[in-house]
């Protein structure tokens, strides 16, 4: 709609009849025109739309406000009109759409009609075929069922003559102990050509003789098969076991050289012989076939005749059933005594001796018996593959295996018991139960039951013998020590021990600081048999499960680590080491020699615990394959003893420290303070407190010479806290005094700070120990007592009555209380008695005030100072850094 034509409109309709057009009414129909063409875009948005109400707000408010509001709502109503016959157009447009779309719809169907009707032709097509080929097939079937008749009174008349030629073959076979072809001949002629021509007169005769042959072969074949058995399995089980265990000897050894290849790099370590790695790389020839041994010379023939004869005659099951009385006849006989030993329930507790498990003499004869059972389950297993099963399957095998396997781990287990064996037989049985149990598994008999019998072996035996022995010589290595430093004179011994021992990697003695001869080691020979033994006792374990402990390993790992390990560094008393060392402390508590170096040696135990911790891992890492908890190859782990040992070290420092602490309590007992109230200063030190620090210095550098730096300053730092309250103790102790007696009390006290100053430095020469820092802390040490002499020094106690901030700047580490005691201890000239009363009556007044020390009436103190040492009190009362060292 153009512009003009709108606001000709509205300015026609807003005009009423007779009313005067003026300029204000022109000019407000202009306005609405104007408004309506700037905001036309509106009208073209959605009614609904929120942005079109928002923006036709303002035009209606500017329509009011000019008297417009009739042209605006005409200029709608035109907008909507128009909008209206948009939608028709539209509408009519979509119909013809519609239309267009039915149409297409329908050519749709009448094609989809023809398409059907096509592939009804197509069907009715393919029906006419299938009833063609069904005819021609029937024709065909005609024909050949008519060449079969044909074809079978053809054979008939050739087996007519054939019957007498196989008759008369039968009986020269027989004649000839040719079972299995004159029965193969028989079975030919019965089942195949007599028969078909059985209405003949002869066939008859043959017929009545056939049953005859027949169970003669059979007889006569089963008969061969037992002497066969007899001669090859019974007589010759010995060479079967020695030859078979010579042959797991050549798997060992080529097993071994796989493992130690340069080409394998330690990767097949963790897998023992048996295993699906080994079974990989394993060459077949090297499995030993008992029927391929020359020297043997064991045939099969008389085996197969018998099986060919009864397959012939379809009994197999029939011979399966002979043949398995008969191995169980020979099976008997061959585990004797062990079925003597083991009664069934229904019969136990009848007899006292039907409980009674068979027992061997020795070594030799178990080896002999063992290696006789191998020989029979092994060929049992080589019978079945050579047969393919006809005779017994495998799980007959397995089940009579498995049976005498519950007969024979009883009779194992009471040979450990009621036989002492050392390490070496113990070893030489578990070589021989293990090589056995090999033997089987590889023949691929279970051996789980049995194999608990190597962890009886491992757990129950030799891991306990270890133990013991590591013990036993643990414990005559401290006790045959001089607990002296190791020296070393020969370069070759030196790095033997390095080799042997663990340390630090910045030890002094390591070899990047060593460059003379001879070494002097902190520890003693006592830490150097101890590695040693450690790696042994590791090393004869690893050895011990090396070759037939291919099971159960997470339990193996955890069996060396907490009931090995673990236990022989443990506390548990006649067991662990940790207990041995403790009560050799203890018993050699008053030899300061002893516990020196114990403390020394404990030190490096603790180290070489953390890696004997990784030692464990890699070694079991390298050679089972899982570690220790299933850690990963760069995971740490850490014994339980080290909580251990820490403690005994504790133990160690202080039956040191109570030790030292006995001394030097005795040698204060020698020094004695009689005389207070001396009239004659004393020149230098008193001879009692010069004695004193002489065994002092003698006590330390015969104890602490050889001990870690730290321990040395620790033992400094609690001696000097001993002695200084000590003597602050006999100070306080006095009764009264005069200043001669202080100075003279001085004089000693410095004497030993300039004594143990000296100590000090010759004791802690390390850069880090000698700065200044060490000896300020020392000092600090003799602080409080030094702070009282000090006071008493004083030649007016006045600013440190009165003067808070005198008394916190010089005396911080001397209580007020305690400061008045001493003061009215010492003894005033004349001219000072008044002052002396004044502060006797102080100390009375604070000793029974019941309120802080600012109590007026009370306390010679002025009330500011005594609300600035209420301020400051309690925290300079708290100010003792060194009293509990």
């Amino acid at each position: 709609m153009a512009p003009s034509s709108v606001n000709g409109n509205m300015q026609s309709s807003n005009i009423p009849e007779g009313q005067t057009k003026g300029n204000s009414t022109n000019i407000d129909t202009i306005n609405i025109e104007n408004l309506l063409l700037r905001d036309d875009d509106i009208f073209q948005t959605s009614l609904n739309s929120e942005d079109y109400l928002e923006s036709l707000a303002p035009i209606i408010k500017d329509a009011l406000k000019v008297n417009g509001l009739s042209d605006l709502i005409y200029k709608l109503n035109d907008i909507v009109k128009d909008k209206d016959d948009e939608l028709n157009d539209l509408s009519l447009s979509s119909t013809q759409d519609i239309n267009s779309c039915i149409d297409s719809i329908d050519n749709i169907h009448v094609e989809s009609y023809d398409l059907n009707q096509s592939l009804s032709q197509i069907s009715q097509f393919l029906n006419r075929s299938v009833h063609e080929l069904i005819t021609r097939k029937k024709s065909l079937i005609k024909s050949k069922e008519v060449t079969s008749k044909i074809n079978e009174t053809n054979v008939t008349l050739n087996l007519c003559i054939q019957v007498l030629e196989i008759t008369n073959k039968i009986h020269e076979l027989i004649k000839q102990n040719n079972y299995f072809s004159a029965l193969k001949l028989i079975d030919e002629l019965t089942n195949i050509h007599l028969p078909k021509v059985e209405s003949f007169s002869f066939a008859v005769k043959i017929y009545d003789s056939i049953p005859h042959l027949t169970k003669m072969i059979k007889d006569e074949s089963f008969e061969n098969l037992g002497k066969w058995l007899a001669i090859n399995l019974e007589r010759k089980l010995v060479a079967i076991g020695e030859a078979l265990f010579d042959n797991l000897f050549l798997l060992q050894q080529n097993w071994e050289k796989i493992k130690k290849s340069k080409d394998s790099s330690a990767t097949f370590m963790p897998y023992k012989l048996n295993s699906p790695v080994e079974l990989s790389m394993r060459d077949p020839s090297s499995n030993y076939n008992i029927f391929d041994d020359e020297a043997l010379q064991i045939s099969l023939s008389s085996l197969f005749d018998a099986i060919l004869v009864y397959q012939t005659l379809n009994e197999d099951e029939l011979l399966s059933k002979l043949y398995h009385k008969e191995w169980m006849k020979k099976y008997n006989r061959v585990i004797y005594p062990i079925t003597s030993s083991v009664k069934s329930p229904a019969v136990q507790g009848h007899n006292p001796n039907d409980n009674v498990i068979t027992e061997f003499n020795n070594l030799s004869s178990l080896d002999e018996y063992l290696k006789k059972i191998s020989a029979f389950f092994v060929m049992d297993k080589q019978i079945n593959l050579a047969t393919k099963f006809q005779l017994r399957s495998h799980a007959n095998s397995n089940d009579l295996w498995d049976s005498y396997a519950i007969k024979l781990k009883p009779v194992l287990i009471n040979y450990l018991k009621t036989h002492k064996l050392d390490a070496n037989n113990l070893t030489d049985f578990k070589d021989l139960v293990g090589n056995f149990l090999q033997i089987m598994e590889n023949s691929g008999y279970k051996i789980f039951d049995l194999y608990e019998i190597l962890m009886i072996i491992f757990q129950g035996y030799f891991g306990p013998d270890l133990i013991q022995q590591f013990r036993l010589d643990f414990i005559e290595s401290i006790q045959s020590d001089h607990y002296m430093p190791l020296v070393v004179q020969d370069k070759r011994d030196y790095e033997n021990v390095m080799k042997i021992c663990w340390y630090k990697s910045d030890a002094p003695f390591a070899p990047q600081n060593v460059h003379s001869m001879p070494i002097s080691f902190p520890f003693s020979e006592d830490y150097v048999h101890y590695c040693l033994g450690i790696r042994s006792l590791l090393e004869e374990i690893v050895q011990f499960i090396s070759q037939h402990y291919s099971y159960n390993i997470n339990e193996i790992n955890n069996f060396i680590v907490n009931d090995i390990f673990e236990k022989v560094l443990g506390n548990e008393k006649g067991v662990g080491i940790n207990n041995d060392i403790q009560e050799f402390i203890d018993k050699n508590a008053n030899n300061k020699e002893v516990m020196a170096q114990s403390y020394t040696n404990l030190e490096y135990y603790l180290f070489s615990l953390y890696e004997i911790g990784k030692l464990i891992n890699r070694r079991l890492r390298l050679n089972t394959g899982t570690g220790v908890h299933n850690i990963d190859a760069n995971g740490t782990f850490t014994l339980k003893a080290i909580d251990l040992f820490t403690n005994v070290r504790k133990f160690s420092e202080d039956t040191i420290f109570q030790m030292v602490d006995n001394k030097i309590s005795e040698l204060l007992d020698m020094v004695e303070y009689d005389d207070w109230l001396p009239e004659v200063a004393n020149k230098e030190a008193n001879y009692s407190i010069k004695d004193f620090a002489l065994f002092l210095e003698n006590l330390f550098k015969s104890i602490f010479s050889n001990l870690p730096s730290s321990f040395r300053t620790l033992g400094l730092f609690r001696t000097y806290d001993f002695v200084a309250e000590h003597f602050l103790n006999i100070l306080k102790s006095v009764d009264r005094y005069n200043r001669t007696a202080i100075e003279n009390f001085d004089l000693d006290i410095r004497y030993l700070e300039e004594s143990m100053s000296n100590l000090y430095s010759t004791q802690d020469s390390s850069p880090e120990n000698t700065e200044d820092g060490g000896a300020v802390a020392l000092q600090s040490t003799f602080t409080e007592l030094r702070q009282c002499i000090d006071l008493l020094k004083l030649d007016s106690y006045e600013d440190f009555i009165k003067n808070p901030s005198f008394r916190m700047r010089k005396f911080d580490r001397v209580k007020l209380e305690d400061g008045l005691k001493l003061i009215s201890k010492m003894q005033q000239p004349l001219e000072e008695d008044n002052e002396d009363a004044n502060i006797s009556a102080h100390e009375e007044s604070m000793n029974t005030s019941t309120n802080s020390i600012d109590s007026q009436n009370q306390s010679v103190l002025s009330n500011s100072a005594s609300t600035k040492f209420a301020k400051f009190s309690s925290k300079f009362r708290r100010k003792n850094d060194f009293d509990n060292y």
